[in-house]
Formats: structure tokens, C-alpha cells, sequence
């Protein structure tokens, strides 16, 4: 059952069904106690009815307001005018229309509204426009001023450029003022932006340290908060600058720091005004819209700033890299050329740096390599380029050379420098790493840059090839050197396509001082160029193993004396060196394996040398593949024992077979009183004694390289040395004797 409701008989007789003066009154209240802004016109925009709500907005009474239109509102926006009188129109016709529309306040400030506007006719058939309407000046301010900072950011304009923008945009939008966006970094300023202030207030700015009384821009930054002066006369904030802010013409300034996503403040964003500040929503909502599309277009140039560095600089060193070189040196070139300087440059490579990574880690590694940056850097003056150009290898451009000596010292003091740092900072973990050098000037050995840069590469591997640790300055001869070691390396590699065409192998014999007898031999390989003659091996080698020739070089070694060897009698054995290159590349125990099935070579019989330097290269794999080996039955020898600073700590750490004593010590072995002194220091006897009382003590036996003399074979034998090798015992012969000759056995017997 449905109930009817019935009115109250007072509001039925009052409203529903008379007085419609008072009804009209009490709707007339209601609509101006609504939180929405309403307004009606007429059809020419005059005002007839405005509420409470819509006053507040902009600040106008009704009184100020009766007798006037809409387009007064907008007579500032000549725009928005005739945008106006379209949408007048376009109510009458349709009888509704909504949209946006840029008004001003009571104090002049322009307003971004939006408007919902529908045509009506009142009680006596007069056409109207009931409308409400709403602010949106903070959104649209967003939209219009992002817009414009998005824009300029995508085409990548540069910083300074999109906050003049942004600054000229908001001078558009408020009367009487000068924007300005200072950046702040280590506690500094520097103006990026102020297009309506004079150069010469900018410049005055310029590197000026923020503090408690560093006007407002300088006080912002240092408070991390806004500062508003009205009064740039009197304030003390700006007390020592008086001089500087009279000739603006400026009364006010309000400064707003932002800040990056730390917290810390990066710039500041300040207004300059004629009249004292008056805060509002307008203003407010500017700078808070400014202040973080500044943050905005600083943390995109931080972030490209830093992808530019990346792109031009080594992650670990931070040192520019090649690329980023390359530029410098062309940009340093030209300017010497224009004043007639000349540039050194130098190029730098770590002396045994892949030792470090492969016995000390990584971490090591790049510790060194830090330490190289570092100390290049001690040693730059102004102007200096450093480089790493990748791995080990370094670049030092030395600017403003007058006089080769500058060259030369700076060269001496690179190497001297870099030799002390590794030690005292690595030499208990990497005892022989340090640093060659070769240098090259330009324009006088190197009129092109190419050429310059070949030519202290030619310098480098000179100094690299002396022995490492030293410098050495571009001449004419390393360039006829490395066109014959690129001839040789050419050549090599056709001889070895061509059946290993002028290669040939020869045998030096080992003699026992126990057993007076041959023991076996060790082949050594040697090449007859065709055009060139005889090539020493210890021009060739390092070729082929620099040309990545060695494994195929170092496998013909092998297969060739294994056959040769096979038909030797069965108490001579064969000695091959190996390369370190063969041992850590390629599958040597797999092949070795394979030739002594094919020649049916017993693999005890079979004795391969490696120098300690085998072991450091890569000590992992080298030691893993000469245990395999040792596993077939093939026998180890330490060639070179002595040579390096680790001799001893690898017998420890691999069971040789066999020690082989270096020439250079047995060299010194001579008769009382010329006994010589071994380049250490220690009488060569000394450690000859020394090292064969070791080896027998840990059941290896010796035997000594490069004997001569009777001396010193009768030396060896008295200080217990197994076995010797030299020009005494016999030359390296293409063929090979079962036994000794009598002169040799009867000396044997001495």
C-alpha cells in the first residue's frame, strides 16, 4: 500500500501554490550560497546575475561588477576577446556550449577558467546565459609551460635555452617582472637563465658562494627553503650587495631553491619585481609549476651530461677513451700547429699486467689500473690529455713541447713514476709490474696523426723488446724494423701454407758428466729465407708468436723431431722448448699424444722445456696441461732456471723433471781470480752452487746451458752439475751422433 506524501500545509500554501516573489527570492539564495561560480547574461554578456561563489573567484563585489560584460574580463587577452563572442554565438544558436576561457582578476592577474554555459528565456521571453564556471589556471599554467619545456627537451635544446624559455613564458603571463634560474654546485652560483636581466648582473653573480647572506637567491640555497624580500634596499639578506641590486630597478625578489631527488639543492628559481610581492594562488601556483620543470630539465641534463661522459670515458679509470682521445688530439694538433709548439705522445703499456689478472684476480687488476690513472694524473700540466685506450694500454699527450729534452723527461719521470707506485702499492702481490713507454713529437716525426701515433707504437714495442720497463724515443730505424718484421711475419706465414718451404730443424747434443756419454739432444728450428738468408730464431719466434703463428710453427717442431728422434738409438732423448702460447692455447696434450702414437716414440724418452713464464701467463691451465703430460710419461724441464723472480716458488708448486741452469749464469764460471759477478750482484758461482745444491736436495737433476770452455765444464762437474750443453759439447747439426767423439770423452774424463 503506497502512502502519499503530503506537504506540510504552510510550505504547500506558501510556495507550491503562490507568493512567487518569495520563491524567487529563497532560489535566488540558494544558488548564491552554492560552492560553484555561476554567473548570468545576457546575449550581449552583460552581467545580471553573479553568486557569491563567483565573486570570491575574482575577487570582484556585484557592485563592481553591475553594467559590465564578460569581455571586460577579458580585455587584457585580445584572444580570449573574440573567443568570446564565439561563444555567445555559438550558446544562442545551439543552446549550450563548454570550454576554456583566459580571463583577469580584480588585480589583474590572468585566470585560466573552465565554463559550462546553456541558453534559457526568463519569465518575460528575454533570451539568457546561465553559466558555472571554475578555475583551472594551476592546471592549465601545468600544461601550458610543460608543453613548452617538453618540447625544447625532446628536441635536446640546450639547458639554458628551455629555462630562457620557460622564464620569457611566465614574463607573459605576470606584469612587471624578471625571471631568473641559477644553478647551484659546490656551493655555488651560476646563472643559466635570466633573459631580462643585464649581462653584467649575471656575470657579477657568477661563481658567488651561497650563505645566510647572500641575497635571496644565495639564502634560498643555503636554507633550502624560499626567501621573499620586498624591500632590496633595506633588507639585510642583501645588505652587501647594494651596489649591484640599485641599478636593477628592481624592488622585490623571491627566490624558491629546488631540489634533485636526494634532497639536495640544485638551483634556484627567483622573480624580480618593480612592486612588492603580494602572494596569491596565481603566483604560487608559477613557481611551484617552474620549480619542478627546472628539476625536471636539470635532472634530464645531469642524466645526459652523464650518458656523454659515459660515451666518452673509461667506466674504471675515468680517463677519457679513444674515441673521446681522438677528438683532443686532433683539436691539440691544430693548436700547436697555430703556435708552433710541438706535441710529445707517449703510449704506455703495463709490463706483465695479464700476469696480475691471472694470478692476483680482477679485483687486483683493476686496482693497478686505477693506480696508473692516478698517478697519470699526478704528472699532467695543464693542457695534458690522458687516455686509456683499452686494457693496459694508456696515452699521454704532452702539450707545448718546445724541446725534445721536455719530451724525454716527461718520459723518464712516466716510467720512474709508474715503476715506484706498483711497487710500493703492489709489490708483495705483483713484484715486476711497471710500464713501457715509446714517444714520438709531432709535427717533426709525425706530420700526420696516423703516422705519429705508428711511430710511437714503433717506439713502445722497441722499448718493450729491450727489456720492458724502459722508454724509448721514435727514430728512423724502428721504422725499417717493423717493415722487416711485417716482411718476416708475411713470409713466415706463406713458408708455413707451403710446406714449411726454408724451415728446417738442427740438434745440439746433451752430455752427461756422470755416464761420459750423449744423453740426447734438443732440437732447435731454423729458417733460410729465400731472399733474406739465415733468420735468427730469436728474430722469428717472437714474430710468429706475435703473429699467432706459433702453435702451427711449434707443431711442425714436434711431429718433425718425434720422426727424426724415431730412429735415434733408444738411449738418446729429445728436448723441445715449448712456447707459453702453446701450453695456453689449442689442445697441446691431445696432439702430443697423437705424434708419439704415430712414430712410435716412447713418451719417457721425450722432454719438453718450458720457462717459468708459462707458468705465469696462466697458471691454472698451464699447470693442468703439463700434468696431463707428465700423466702420459712425458718429462718436464724449467728452462732458464733463474731468470725470473719466482723460480723457486714453482718447484714447489710443479715436479719437474729437470732444471736447466740459463747461459747467463754459466758465462760467469771462469778460473780464480776473473771470476765474474752475475748482473744481481752474487758471484755466478755462488749461484750456480746454490741452485744445483737445491735441485739435488729435492732429487732434480741439472744440467747447465751454453758451456763453452773446459773451465767451466770442469767447474759444473766439481759442483755436481748431471748434465751440460754448449758449443764445447757440439754446434747444433742438422744430424746427430750416437756417441761422443774422443776429444769429448777424453775431456769428459778430465
Amino acid at each position: 500500500m503506497t502512502v502519499p506524501l503530503t506537504p506540510p500545509a504552510s510550505l504547500s500554501c506558501r510556495y507550491m501554490e503562490g507568493d512567487a516573489t518569495e520563491l524567487t527570492q529563497l532560489k535566488g539564495e540558494a544558488v548564491d550560497a552554492i560552492d560553484t561560480a555561476m554567473v548570468i547574461t545576457d546575449t550581449s554578456g552583460r552581467f545580471l546575475y553573479v553568486n557569491e561563489a563567483f565573486r570570491n573567484l575574482l575577487g570582484f563585489s556585484a557592485s563592481e561588477l553591475s553594467g559590465h560584460t564578460l569581455g571586460d574580463l577579458c580585455r587584457l587577452h585580445s584572444d580570449s576577446c573574440e573567443h568570446l563572442e564565439d561563444i555567445l554565438s555559438d550558446v544562442h544558436r545551439n543552446g549550450q556550449r563548454s570550454g576554456e576561457l583566459l580571463v583577469h582578476d580584480r588585480n589583474g592577474h590572468p585566470m585560466w577558467v573552465s565554463f559550462s554555459a546553456t541558453a534559457m528565456t526568463d519569465a518575460a521571453h528575454r533570451r539568457r546565459v546561465i553559466a558555472t564556471v571554475s578555475d583551472i589556471t594551476y592546471a592549465k599554467l601545468n600544461e601550458t609551460l610543460q608543453c613548452l619545456v617538453f618540447d625544447a627537451l625532446l628536441q635536446d635544446k640546450p639547458l639554458s635555452e628551455t629555462l630562457s624559455l620557460l622564464c620569457l613564458e611566465v614574463g607573459h603571463m605576470v606584469q612587471d617582472v624578471s625571471m631568473s634560474v641559477l644553478r647551484v654546485a659546490e656551493g655555488k652560483l651560476s646563472p643559466l637563465a635570466a633573459p631580462g636581466l643585464p649581462d653584467w648582473y649575471n656575470a657579477a653573480i657568477e661563481g658567488l658562494a651561497i650563505g645566510p647572506v647572500v641575497g635571496s637567491c644565495g639564502t634560498a640555497a643555503w636554507r633550502g627553503e624560499p626567501v621573499m624580500v620586498n624591500d632590496m634596499r633595506s633588507d639585510p639578506l642583501w645588505a652587501p650587495y647594494q651596489a649591484l641590486a640599485e641599478p636593477l630597478g628592481y624592488t622585490a625578489c623571491w627566490s624558491t631553491p629546488f631540489k634533485d631527488k636526494a634532497g639536495k639543492v640544485i638551483g634556484t628559481f627567483a622573480f624580480y619585481s618593480t612592486q612588492p610581492f603580494v602572494l596569491n594562488t596565481f603566483v604560487q601556483s608559477i613557481v611551484d609549476v617552474c620549480t619542478q620543470l627546472c628539476t625536471l630539465a636539470f635532472e634530464k641534463d645531469a642524466f645526459q651530461t652523464r650518458i656523454q661522459y659515459l660515451a666518452h670515458h673509461d667506466s674504471l679509470t675515468g680517463l677519457p677513451n679513444r674515441g673521446f682521445y681522438q677528438t683532443r688530439l686532433a683539436e691539440e694538433a691544430a693548436r700547436a700547429t697555430r703556435q708552433k709548439t710541438q706535441l710529445a705522445l707517449h703510449l704506455i703499456d703495463l709490463d706483465r699486467f695479464k700476469e696480475v689478472n691471472d694470478t692476483m684476480g680482477h679485483m687486483v687488476g683493476d686496482e693497478v689500473l686505477i693506480t696508473v690513472a692516478e698517478t697519470l694524473r699526478d704528472l699532467a700540466s695543464p693542457g695534458d690529455v690522458l687516455a686509456r685506450l683499452g686494457g693496459d694500454e694508456f696515452v699521454f699527450l704532452q702539450v707545448g713541447v718546445t724541446q725534445r729534452a721536455q719530451a724525454e723527461a716527461k718520459a723518464e719521470a712516466l716510467v720512474s713514476a709508474l715503476q715506484s707506485e706498483m711497487h710500493a702499492q703492489f709489490g708483495h702481490q705483483a713484484p715486476d709490474v711497471g710500464a713501457s713507454l715509446g714517444f714520438a713529437l709531432y709535427p717533426d716525426e709525425g706530420p700526420t696523426l696516423d703516422r705519429l701515433t705508428r711511430h710511437a707504437d714503433m717506439a713502445l714495442y722497441k722499448a718493450k723488446t729491450d727489456g720492458r720497463g724502459c722508454w724509448r724515443a721514435f727514430d728512423a730505424t724502428m721504422a725499417e724494423a717493423l717493415r722487416r718484421r711485417r716482411r718476416l711475419e708475411a713470409d713466415l706465414r706463406d713458408a708455413l701454407a707451403h710446406g714449411q718451404r726454408g724451415l728446417s730443424l738442427v740438434y745440439q747434443p746433451q752430455f752427461c758428466l756422470n755416464l761420459n756419454r750423449f744423453i740426447g739432444y734438443e732440437a732447435l728450428v731454423r729458417w733460410t729465407h729465400p731472399e733474406l738468408g739465415a733468420i735468427p730464431p730469436c728474430d722469428f719466434i717472437p714474430v710468429a708468436e706475435e703473429a699467432g703463428l706459433i702453435t702451427a710453427l711449434g707443431q711442425w717442431i714436434l711431429s718433425r723431431a718425434l720422426e727424426t728422434a724415431a730412429t735415434w738409438p733408444a738411449h738418446l732423448n729429445l728436448a723441445v722448448n715449448l712456447s707459453p702460447l702453446q701450453i695456453c692455447e689449442g689442445d697441446l696434450t691431445r696432439y702430443v699424444q697423437q705424434e708419439l702414437i704415430r712414430t712410435g716414440f716412447r713418451p719417457q724418452r721425450l722432454e719438453l722445456e718450458v720457462t717459468e713464464g708459462v707458468l705465469i701467463e696462466n697458471t691454472d691451465r698451464a699447470l693442468h696441461v703439463l700434468r696431463q703430460l707428465k700423466a702420459m710419461g712425458v718429462r718436464i724441464a724449467m728452462d732458464d732456471f733463474g731468470t725470473g723472480y719466482s723460480s723457486l716458488s714453482y718447484l714447489q708448486t710443479f715436479p719437474f723433471d729437470l732444471i736447466k741452469i740459463d747461459r747467463s749464469f754459466v758465462e760467469g764460471l771462469t778460473p780464480s781470480p776473473d771470476r765474474k759477478v752475475h748482473k744481481h750482484g752474487i758471484p755466478a758461482e755462488a749461484i750456480v752452487r746454490a741452485v744445483i745444491g737445491m735441485a739435488h736436495a729435492i732429487n732434480i737433476p741439472v744440467i747447465a746451458e751454453g758451456v763453452e770452455t773446459q773451465e767451466q765444464m770442469d767447474l759444473l762437474r766439481d759442483m755436481g752439475a748431471d748434465a751440460v750443453q754448449g758449443y764445447l759439447i757440439g754446434r747444433p747439426q742438422a744430424y746427430c751422433l750416437s756417441e761422443a767423439p774422443p776429444a769429448l770423452l777424453a775431456a769428459g774424463q778430465r
